[in-house]
């Protein structure tokens, strides 16, 4: 059976950390680490590589200069060697591919927007998208039509047209020289929308709320990229935690008994949807039923402080990481939706960020 390589951001350690995953066993190894890469906090994949030349990994760090660094990717060895990079405008918390393979959509959480920009070794200049305070994620629809955003900050969900020029959009006055959005959904205040994933049909987007702990289900209209409410449904219950307060550097930890959720991620055959809460470090489970509204399972244990999790391409493993905990667990995902630890592996400092990829050939 081919090899499964998986790749971990690691902030403080500087590094991203290169494992293998048995497809059989679940069982990680440690195979390499590509160092140099202070502060990376996302990294994106790209199986083909731009303009199908070779598989790479997109790195985004915050140290200065803050810049975007693409890894090559060896099949052989799942080794990632840095190569080109490029300087960017804005710190970074999510990193994402336009669908061509040839830019980069980053969210900044600090600078309250989204940015697009080539890939590194391409020429072009950046974009700015008007996404709000703490944008969180920014993401675009598998279809190519728009790219997503996540305001924390303003509880809001916008979209714009991928293809946008600044000053474009139709959503709201926008400073000049800012892409306005096409549209935007307002989210429950205080509920902080933090991360968004599309289902395979991209017909449904799955949104978690950092502060309040739901998970919201949107229909989306390919068309005109908007979103219907459908579901509202929480991640959190029966954990004990109160609401959780926006994190800055003037209120970077409001406590231990609050929301603080992170990541979700949903199975390549979109029957299970997986999130994380930081406070009680726990993964919430969920089944999606045929119009890809959820049930909600039941908790997980997991590493301490979940910050990323991801599952592999066969979907028959969850990977989580622990901010804490600077280590890696695999999990066999069940029949039921179930999670069971099958292995273990150290990283460098403060992992962040999963990718996961299955060479083909």
């Amino acid at each position: 059976m081919p090899t499964t390589y998986v790749f971990v951001a690691c902030q403080t350690g500087g590094t991203v950390d290169a494992l293998s995953l048995d497809q059989d066993t679940g069982a990680l190894e440690h195979l390499s680490r590509a160092e140099g890469l202070p502060r990376v906090a996302a990294l994106a994949l790209d199986p083909a590589g731009p303009g199908g030349s070779a598989a790479t990994l997109y790195a985004g760090l915050n140290a200065d200069p803050r810049r975007t660094v693409a890894l090559a990717l060896d099949p052989a060895t799942g080794a990632a060697t840095p190569g080109s990079a490029r300087e960017v405008p804005a710190s970074t918390c999510f990193i994402s591919l336009a669908p061509e393979g040839e830019r980069i959509f980053s969210a900044s959480y600090h600078e309250g927007l989204m940015v697009a920009y080539p890939v590194p070794g391409r020429p072009g200049d950046p974009v700015e998208y008007q996404s709000g305070r703490n944008t969180h994620c920014a993401v675009p629809s598998p279809d190519g039509r728009f790219v997503y955003a996540a305001s924390l900050g303003e509880d809001r969900i916008s979209w714009f047209a991928l293809d946008a020029a600044p000053g474009g959009g139709s959503a709201g006055e926008g400073r000049r020289g800012v892409v306005r959005p096409d549209g935007q959904v307002a989210e429950q205040p205080g509920s902080g929308p933090r991360h968004l994933r599309f289902n395979a049909a991209a017909d449904r987007v799955y949104a978690l709320h950092e502060l309040s702990g739901d998970v919201t289900v949107y229909a989306r209209d390919a068309a005109t990229g908007a979103l219907t409410l459908l579901q509202r449904i929480s991640a959190v219950e029966g954990l004990g935690l109160g609401p959780g307060s926006i994190r800055s550097t003037g209120n970077p930890d409001p406590g231990p008994d609050v929301v603080w959720c992170a990541d979700l991620r949903l199975t390549p055959d979109g029957r299970f949807l997986f999130a994380t809460e930081r406070s009680t470090s726990t993964i919430a489970r969920f089944t999606v039923d045929g119009d890809g509204q959820l049930a909600f399972l039941g908790h997980t244990p997991t590493e301490t402080q979940p910050r990323g999790i991801a599952v592999d391409p066969s979907g028959r493993f969850l990977l989580a990481c622990g901010e804490r905990s600077d280590h890696l667990t695999a999990y066999r995902i069940g029949d039921d939706g179930g999670l069971t630890a099958v292995s273990r592996a150290a990283t460098a400092g403060n992992p962040l960020w999963i990718e996961v990829w299955a060479p083909q050939g």
